[in-house]
């Protein structure tokens, strides 16, 4: 991100030859470490609601369950809708004919733009 290049190491023997190179691992040992938590961390989300699934799945959050302690409920002045998604569903709706067989291969963009 900040234009890091790994640099290699090169040895040579007494005539000059090149006799080894040594490359800089583009990772260190912390890098690794973070990003494989980050990798563990997004695997226990649900992929929908992006919490954790830990939590989401218990038999006692479970909105059918008598007995649950807790439940999820629509948060209050939900469900509300972005404009900017309905423009982006408008788009698609309007363009899928054009390419019947992968509609999903279109790219679609909005702008938010002053209303005449």
């Amino acid at each position: 991100m900040e234009g890091w290049e790994p640099t290699t190491v090169y040895e040579y023997d007494e005539q000059g030859r090149l006799v080894r190179s040594t490359p800089e691992p583009e990772w260190t040992d912390q890098q690794l470490a973070l990003m494989l938590a980050l990798d563990e961390y997004e695997a226990s989300l649900c992929r929908r609601c992006g919490h954790l699934l830990e939590e989401t799945t218990r038999p006692e959050h479970d909105y059918n369950n008598p007995l649950a302690t807790a439940v999820y409920m629509p948060a209050p002045g939900m469900p509300m809708q972005c404009h900017c998604c309905a423009a982006l569903e408008r788009s698609e709706q309007q363009t899928n004919a054009q390419n019947p067989q992968h509609p999903g291969a279109i790219l679609h963009a909005v702008q938010l733009v002053p209303r005449r």
